[in-house]
């Protein structure tokens, strides 16, 4: 039999996020990869920390990101710094690739759920390396897929038929920027988790390149929202 003190003194596991990230939303293009994400860390159902940024340099070609739980994102931003710290001190000119942090990143939420204490994330990986564009995404599981463009979040059910009709694989990195922008839009006004503030980057043939936070353009001055207020329809 065991008692309260022996289950106190057990070790245990986060059994739901507390803090968590929105959709994030990654294209290929001609050049590269772009990604972009909101700056909305929500605590529960609250906006509670609006100026977070989510995108990861942790290597010259390689940029991370995703959405869930922050605080395991810090720790798998920790974990691939290591990688890449641990290549620069062998100094023999050779480096992980970004398939390479895609797999280990893989095989790291895979053993961690095995032990019943996942990575409560959905995890994006982008790079360039030896003239090829890199793009995958990790999930809870470890389940690892390499794609052309990747949604994570509310974006996977509110964002699909936006890049269906608007992006292609081979468009200018402006055109995929400016698809991300549309996505973000509609994700505002849709879903509650997330923020009118967003951030980009982008990784090429020259390295990684984040961008400064910007704020989505919305309109809200619709003539229907403006005659046709819920009070007003009521006092009729």
């Amino acid at each position: 039999m065991i008692f309260n003190s022996e289950l106190s003194a057990q070790q245990q596991h986060t059994t739901s996020p507390v803090v968590t990230g929105g959709s994030v939303i990654a294209l290929a293009y001609k050049g590269g990869v772009v990604i972009g994400t909101d700056t909305l860390c929500s605590y529960g159902s609250m906006a509670a920390f609006k100026n977070v940024e989510k995108i990861a340099q942790v290597s010259k070609n390689t940029i991370y990101v995703s959405s869930g739980e922050y605080s395991d994102f810090q720790q798998v931003v920790k974990e691939l710094a290591k990688i890449d710290r641990s290549a620069l001190q062998y100094d023999d000119g050779v480096h992980p690739s970004p398939r390479d942090y895609g797999n280990f990143l893989a095989r790291l939420s895979y053993k961690k759920r095995c032990k019943i204490n996942p990575l409560y994330l959905q995890n994006v990986i982008a790079g360039f390396h030896n003239g090829e564009r890199y793009l995958a995404l990790v999930d809870i599981y470890g389940t690892y897929l390499e794609s052309n463009f990747v949604t994570t979040g509310f974006a996977s059910y509110f964002c699909k038929a936006i890049i269906s009709n608007y992006w292609n694989e081979n468009c200018t990195l402006d055109q995929a920027k400016q698809v991300i922008r549309e996505c973000f839009k509609v994700l505002f006004c849709r879903d509650c988790r997330a923020h009118d503030v967003i951030q980009l980057g982008y990784v090429d043939e020259q390295g990684v390149h984040v961008e400064q936070p910007e704020r989505v353009e919305t309109k809200w001055d619709f003539n229907g929202f403006k005659t046709r207020a819920n009070e007003k329809l009521h006092t009729q």
